[in-house]
């Protein structure tokens, strides 16, 4: 099973305009969630998809001169864009990322893989409750996007990629994970780049993390324990 990590980014975000070449820690936030997910030890490619569109033209630049993987699709059909770029890198399941997350934990990324791997399951996500915003994503075999591509014209679905196979447990074998990655004390946390002081809180974190991208979730939570006055900052 050949495994992908693809991370969906786009520089039209009408809360955050051009967020994924904002900066993070010095690199632009393209960078930094790509070097994240390059922890993984499952993903035999890590890649970019992002739009056909013009307004994605400078992001694509970028991924292209860094040598990151870097497919372009549609901009409004992102499950569309998931399957080409699947198809592009010959993957059998992907985990999807998004671009707003540059604290994703690569640890449950791995978790995932192996599971749909060696028990059969088609779709694998943690429990939304037990997981802050940010930490989580998910993991999905090609075969149930292109079933679920074929299936659903609704724009929600096509947007968000995988409506269509979570509200389908008669034809997919779905797993939600119990994980332990939101403390009562951040329950109310979201580790998501939605605005521009998101990624002033972002670099707060990071700088308290060290050099590298080789942290683990419990550094972060343990980062933000101990310097609770991060949790002040203004997300907007």
């Amino acid at each position: 099973m050949r495994k992908s990590v693809i991370i969906q980014s786009r520089m039209s975000s009408s809360r955050f305009p051009g967020k994924m070449m904002s900066e993070l820690r010095g690199v632009p936030l393209v960078r930094f969630v790509y070097e994240r997910c390059m922890n993984s030890k499952e993903a035999d490619i890590v890649a970019v998809a992002t739009s056909n569109d013009m307004s994605d033209d400078r992001l694509y630049e970028y991924c292209h001169a860094e040598g990151i993987p870097v497919f372009r699709g549609s901009l409004a059909n992102v499950l569309s864009r998931y399957v080409q770029a699947a198809d592009c890198y010959g993957a059998d399941c992907v985990c999807r990322v998004c671009g707003d997350s540059p604290f994703a934990d690569t640890a449950l990324i791995d978790t995932m893989f192996r599971m749909l791997q060696t028990e059969g399951i088609d779709y694998a996500a943690p429990v939304k409750d037990m997981c802050i915003a940010g930490l989580d994503s998910e993991v999905v075999r090609v075969g149930a996007l292109k079933t679920a591509l074929d299936n659903t014209t609704d724009n929600y679905d096509l947007e968000h990629v995988t409506p269509y196979v979570k509200r389908s447990p008669d034809k997919f074998k779905i797993k939600l994970l119990d994980v332990n990655l939101r403390p009562d004390e951040l329950c109310g946390l979201a580790l998501t780049v939605d605005y521009p002081g998101d990624l002033a809180i972002c670099n707060r974190i990071s700088a308290l993390l060290g050099a590298g991208y080789g942290f683990q979730s419990q550094d972060i939570l343990d980062a933000l324990l101990y310097n609770k006055e991060i949790l002040k900052m203004n997300r907007y």
